[in-house]
């Protein structure tokens, strides 16, 4: 733990080694495959690329008009790739589909196998792809530890896979002084060393819907990972933050908490 000044009124603060990236990735589209990453640009919409494509009913008026695994749980054995990932905000995408295909992320045939899996309520509305600056659910980040996938496992009684969260960062807290992120809430994390570390507010709990319950190789249901987040955990599982400094994230840095330091 180390002490730093900050600011005009040299506000003393905390800085504690709390844990160590080791799995990165985005979404190019929404509710498809992550993509994993080795290092990721960060700007103040989040990593470039994430979730910048989605898939929207048509006639749905809403402010959450996304087709996604709430209503089509196939969607998450799509594979989504970026096609220049040198210029994540600017290129389209490929979509490797189950079956192996490649196809174009805006053509027919991706919309007409998606629509068959669709629910029969949904097959008759228009589906289409979007390019967006972003379509997250909360905050630009999004991240869980490895404390937290634990200790669910351990209350489940069951293996948990980690891609079920479909979070940006997953942090090894083994051996962390303050290892569940949740409680990072309302503090920051610097990501790295350096000038071109990107620092994130940490902003509230992520409170999850049905999609944690689909196992990502298969998209088949188990009810007992959202009931068991909803019961023991007051419905959340990772954490939301925002961007405050952008940079450059990368596999195995270190994350540090900052906190003011108590008098």
């Amino acid at each position: 733990m180390t002490s730093i000044m900050s600011g005009p009124r040299e506000l003393r603060q905390t800085v504690t080694p709390v844990g160590t990236v080791v799995q990165l990735s985005r979404c190019p589209v929404k509710s498809m495959g992550a993509e994993p990453l080795t290092a990721a640009r960060v700007n103040f919409q989040g990593i470039m690329g994430d979730r910048r494509f989605a898939f929207i009913q048509g006639r749905d008026q809403s402010h959450f008009p996304w087709l996604t695994a709430r209503e089509v749980p196939q969607m998450l054995l799509y594979q989504a790739a970026l096609t220049d990932p040198n210029n994540p905000d600017k290129c389209g995408a490929i979509v490797t589909t189950p079956g192996g295909q490649h196809l174009d992320l805006f053509s027919a045939e991706l919309v007409e196998e998606l629509r068959a899996q669709a629910p029969p309520r949904l097959r008759d509305q228009p589906i289409y792809a979007v390019h967006l600056k972003s379509a997250h659910d909360g905050e630009a980040i999004s991240l869980i530890t490895t404390y937290a996938v634990d200790r669910l496992a351990e209350r489940a009684g069951m293996v948990v896979d980690v891609r079920r969260f479909r979070e940006n960062l997953v942090i090894d807290t083994t051996g962390s002084p303050q290892p569940d992120e949740q409680t990072w809430v309302g503090r920051q994390v610097r990501i790295g060393d350096g000038p071109d570390a990107p620092l994130f507010p940490i902003t509230r709990g992520d409170p999850r819907c049905m999609i944690p319950n689909l196992d990502p190789d298969t998209a088949e249901q188990d009810p007992c990972i959202l009931r068991t987040i909803a019961q023991q955990q007051d419905n959340l599982m990772g954490v939301y933050a925002a961007v405050a400094q952008a940079g450059t994230l990368r596999l195995g840095a270190t994350v540090y908490l900052i906190a003011p330091e108590a008098d």
